[in-house]
């Protein structure tokens, strides 16, 4: 396994429970580590081998939104 880092990802969204927190959005900031297995991506140096951080960023906001 391979260790790869995604840094400083923004997302802005509402959180809080206060009525004032929840008319504004707020930016949180993520670094994520994670572990994956890019061994095929090395071999074959396809794009579609490798690891999709778009997908990954888009899942994040997701869940966060």
């Amino acid at each position: 396994m391979d260790t790869v880092f995604l840094r400083d990802l923004k997302i802005d969204t509402v959180i809080g429970i206060y009525g004032w927190e929840r008319r504004v959005r707020q930016t949180l900031i993520f670094d994520l580590e994670m572990s994956a297995d890019v061994a095929k991506a090395a071999k074959t140096d396809k794009i579609e081998d490798a690891l999709n951080y778009k997908s990954i960023a888009k899942r994040l906001q997701q869940y966060v939104g």
